[in-house]
């Protein structure tokens, strides 16, 4: 036997049970009282809907366009196919319906985030530890770029992918260079010819955007360089040599600080011309001219038959055993030839005969490539010995040698600043004068 108590409160309280209605009059208000509890309760229930929508409202604020769309599938997949797996955990913390609309294709973004472009590459335990002594120092010589390594260190990482900052290849934590102290940053700076630094800075960057866009917008701040700030992310082709180059670089201006224009009496033409030191952006110059330009051509010749014989190499490798065998003996003459093209070229136009010493005859390769205008010098920075000073302190617009993008100078903020304000005075005088 069970027994059901109902404990809710009731304002008019139901008739007992054995006691005999008097007349009709009760009946009919027991009906009116059933009537009125029963629109009570619907508009009850009415009122509480609405409180659960207003809620509901209030609990979810970032409802828009973009939370729907992150929630597409299509949308999703093309923009996983552009960050790493941080970016895109940091993107489903943003809020919780991108959150909600990333969980239901969790398995399928996980797998379509960037990919390092060496994941293909097997690895060599038997290189790693070799290669990982080296990878600190910044002085080793030996070019990678131009280094036949069908291998890698270790495997690659997925948490940390992104393009490197100077050619653009995606490469990962594990993949890309280490990265030099900030306390070398200064070394950085490239010195720009007048044409570069007075033309618009749009046009320096890649790719040029025009002057509607501000120097502190997203798009600039993406194209410009930030490796004081934000450090430098190289492959490592690009940041093996990078080191070197500023040594070079300042070497080249504490030689022109030491020897002047004048030495001993007589004008040596340093600086003159087209002596002087050319263009950060060289052959990418505002005012880059063609030149003859004169090399060794024994020294080309070999380094044209060296890159020819490592192409070889690289096409062999994906050849069948049999498809090998025929171009072997089909191409067979043809790095002999390329190794010994200095003696079996002639002189012409652009080869040139010299007698060397000891009465070697040499050979000289003449060619037009362009070159960048050259740069100013003060006298300033002469007499103190201080090698790219107003570059350092942003006093002028300069190049960066790591990653090859510009710098932008502090007058070119304030000429930003100005700009802006000279607009937001037009727009006033001419809301005021249609008012």
């Amino acid at each position: 036997m069970a027994v059901f108590v109902d404990l809710g409160e009731e304002e008019n309280e139901p008739p007992q049970r054995g006691q005999p209605l008097l007349n009709g009059q009760a009946e009919n208000g027991s009906g009116n009282d059933n009537k009125a509890r029963s629109t009570s309760i619907s508009s009850d229930i009415g009122n509480r809907r609405e409180e659960a929508h207003e809620l509901a409202v209030k609990e979810i604020p970032n409802r828009n366009s973009m939370t729907q769309a992150l929630g597409c599938y299509p949308i999703v997949m093309s923009v996983a196919a552009h960050i790493d797996l941080n970016t895109l955990d940091n993107l489903s913390r943003t809020c919780k319906q991108i959150r909600e609309g990333l969980l239901q294709y969790r398995k399928m973004l996980l797998v379509s985030t960037l990919h390092c472009s060496n994941e293909h590459l097997p690895v060599d335990p038997e290189e790693r530890l070799r290669y990982r002594a080296r990878a600190g120092n910044w002085l080793y010589m030996d070019d990678v770029g131009r280094s036949n390594y069908s291998s890698k260190l270790g495997r690659c990482a997925r948490d940390l992918v992104a393009e490197c900052r100077r050619c653009g290849t995606v490469v990962c934590r594990n993949c890309a260079s280490k990265p030099p102290a900030l306390i070398v940053a200064r070394d950085r700076h490239r010195r720009l010819c007048e044409a570069c630094v007075s033309a618009p800075l749009g046009s320096l960057l890649r790719p040029p955007l025009g002057p509607e866009f501000r120097i502190d917008s997203e798009e600039v701040e993406r194209a410009i360089c930030k490796c004081g700030s934000e450090g430098v992310w190289l492959c490592q082709p690009c940041g093996r040599t990078i080191r070197g180059d500023d040594y070079d670089y300042q070497c080249i201006w504490k030689w022109r600080n030491q020897y002047t224009d004048v030495l001993g009496g007589l004008g040596t033409g340093i600086g003159e011309g087209d002596r002087g030191v050319i263009c950060g952006r060289e052959t990418e110059c505002c005012a880059a001219r063609e030149r003859e330009q004169e090399t060794d051509g024994d020294a080309e010749d070999a380094r044209e038959a060296e890159l020819y014989q490592q192409k070889q190499q690289q096409s062999a490798r994906g050849m069948t055993p049999s498809s090998s065998a025929s171009s072997n003996s089909s191409s067979s003459l043809t790095p002999v030839t390329a190794a010994n093209g200095s003696a079996a070229l002639k002189p012409g136009y652009e080869r040139h005969e010299i007698e060397g010493i000891g009465g070697v005859m040499k050979k000289k390769l003449v060619r037009m490539v362009k070159v960048g205008a050259c740069v100013p010098e003060w006298d300033d920075e002469r007499v103190k010995g201080e090698i790219m000073g107003r570059e350092v302190r942003g006093e002028r617009r300069s190049w960066c040698g790591w990653c090859w993008r510009v710098i932008p100078s502090k007058k070119d903020y304030e000429m930003d600043r100005k700009r802006q304000q000279t607009e937001k005075e037009k727009g006033g005088n001419v809301w005021l004068s249609l008012n």
